[in-house]
């Protein structure tokens, strides 16, 4: 009995201690801020700071414009406010609010301490550049390790990613404010007791493409020192739009704007409601929500991105800092959370559907039929049956894989900086493909399942089986080591670096006691694709020379 009553006593006076705890304040550029505390999954009690503006609200005449710097406040801000852009979720939901340019900031200490110098590490949410939140995915884990976490959120679909490819929208507002945040991390971060000049970023799928394009911009150079893309880089197919001028026409002819010039078209466009512009994405006739992405901009003051990807690697005008990418075991399987129905339809329909499932519908007819024709012989050879399954193996290979496999061993060519490279093949108690209703085979591994290893996804609830508490110390170690010395360390695994030669160096995670140091020749057929007729391709003829 006097054991309970003196555990009972301990408990309560730690609750206590718990809430008394004043609120942690931190005073940066714009001014003071106020958190709230939250435990990490190992108990410790973290600050954490919701919703801090780091640009103007791009709302009203700041429509489709370069994000600007935040106004100074008085008084103290209260953060822990948890924003969302808005964003039309698969032609079906809307959510979300224009004025969005927000993020967060999640320190592992109770009283955050300029002297700290930690190491940052900040995450870019995927989302295919149309929907997604920078709060999504929790901090708990990493907030065991020394390490600060920021998150934030950046405009999407047409609000972001609309261009009219002159100087009057030239596009990629979504990645300019991703830079923005970055800039705002540089000047602020020290009063958290992070460290400027060691911020890793990160990012899956789109956020992992988002990851490597900073590798590319002028105005994101210098502003961090590492940066890791998962299932997503810049030559992935998906991430530099085809035909961005045709897009924002598009949209203006669903609204009933002009198109005759483009500042007709905006001006039109930012006179409508946010909401009537998300409702117009409904109206839309692409397989993928993947409409409004990246561009190549025009030459201009303030672009982020005037050449293509494939040609800075050529050049060797990269930025030469380490880089970790990565690919899940089947990486097709987002089709079964995404284009379910057309996928159901492939085998019924597949010279007139593939074109548009697979991107190159953009291709004259008679290119379109001959790809189709030879993606046909190389795949299914004389077997074309289960159509559905090989299209998701076909689509891991052209979305995710070979693309991959070019960045990797171009950019291992091009800088001094290690490139790094995994496969993660390990299934856990939970996948991505639960959150949009689907169950996939135990076996399978789906696109962007290894982020739950290092960020917490609330909907998966608070505990880990033992295996997936491993793979998630894993994680966080090689992560934070990544983040602190250019190097990913796992305590008893070699972990080799690319060599940019005839093969790809890499570690294949296939669970938490078998991670294996391994090699391929031809990620993803890597080329067979880049020798179609395709007019992406025409871009890769000096590949071929350059490796």
């Amino acid at each position: 009995m006097k054991l309970q009553i003196i555990l009972i006593s301990f408990l309560a006076s730690t609750i206590n201690c718990e809430n008394d705890l004043k609120a942690p304040e931190v005073e940066i550029s714009n001014g003071l801020l106020q958190g709230v505390h939250e435990k990490s999954f190992n108990g410790r009690i973290f600050s954490s700071f919701h919703g801090i503006p780091y640009a103007r609200p791009p709302v009203g005449e700041l429509r489709f414009e370069a994000p600007k710097e935040p106004y100074n406040w008085t008084g103290i801000w209260i953060a822990n406010t948890k924003h969302t852009c808005l964003q039309t979720i698969l032609k079906s939901i809307i959510t979300g609010d224009e004025d969005c340019l927000y993020l967060n900031v999640y320190v592992p200490r109770a009283n955050p301490s300029p002297s700290d110098n930690f190491n940052v590490i900040v995450h870019i949410h995927g989302g295919g550049f149309s929907m997604g939140s920078g709060h999504e995915y929790g901090p708990k884990y990493l907030m065991d390790e020394e390490v600060i976490v920021v998150t934030m959120n950046y405009r999407l679909g047409p609000f972001g990613f609309l261009s009219t490819q002159d100087e009057i929208v030239p596009g990629n507002n979504g990645l300019k404010d991703q830079a923005l945040s970055l800039q705002w991390i540089q000047k602020n971060i020290k009063y958290f007791g992070g460290n400027p000049n060691s911020v890793t970023i990160t990012g899956v799928s789109a956020g992992g493409s988002s990851v490597h394009l900073h590798y590319f911009s002028p105005l994101s150079k210098g502003k961090f020192h590492r940066g890791v893309s998962q299932s997503g880089c810049a030559l992935n197919p998906w991430a530099i739009a085809h035909a961005p001028g045709k897009s924002a026409t598009q949209l203006a002819d669903i609204l009933g704007c002009p198109t005759e010039t483009s500042k007709e078209l905006i001006d039109c466009l930012k006179s409508r409601s946010g909401i009537k512009i998300a409702e117009a994405l409904k109206s839309l006739s692409a397989v993928w929500p993947l409409t409004y992405v990246p561009v190549v901009e025009p030459e201009h003051d303030g672009a982020f991105l005037t050449q293509h990807p494939y040609n800075m690697l050529l050049d060797k005008t990269v930025t030469d800092v380490p880089w970790i990418s990565s690919v899940v075991g089947r990486e097709g399987l987002i089709a079964y959370m995404l284009i379910p129905e057309v996928l159901s339809k492939v085998g019924e329909n597949f010279e007139s559907s593939i074109p548009h499932i697979l991107l190159y519908n953009d291709n004259d007819e008679d290119v379109q039929k001959i790809v189709t024709d030879k993606i046909r012989e190389y795949y299914f050879k004389e077997n074309f049956v289960n159509v559905a399954e090989n299209v998701i193996d076909i689509l891991g290979d052209r979305f995710f894989l070979s693309g991959t496999g070019v960045a990797l061993k171009l950019q291992a060519i091009a800088n001094k900086s290690p490139v790094y490279f995994y496969n993660f093949r390990y299934r856990g108690e939970h996948s991505l493909d639960e959150l949009f209703g689907s169950k996939l085979n135990s076996s399978d591994v789906a696109h962007g399942d290894d982020i739950q290893y290092y960020l917490h996804i609330s909907a998966f609830g608070e505990s880990l089986s033992e295996s997936d508490a491993r793979m998630k110390s894993i994680f966080t170690q090689w992560l934070s080591s990544f983040a602190e010395t250019d190097e990913p360390k796992i305590e008893g695994v070699k972990w080799n670096a690319v060599s940019g030669g005839d093969v790809i160096e890499y570690l294949n995670f296939k669970d938490p006691d078998n991670l294996l140091a391994d090699v391929t020749r031809d990620l993803g057929a890597g080329s067979f694709w880049s020798n179609l007729p395709l007019k992406e391709n025409e871009l890769q003829k000096r590949i071929k020379d350059e490796l």
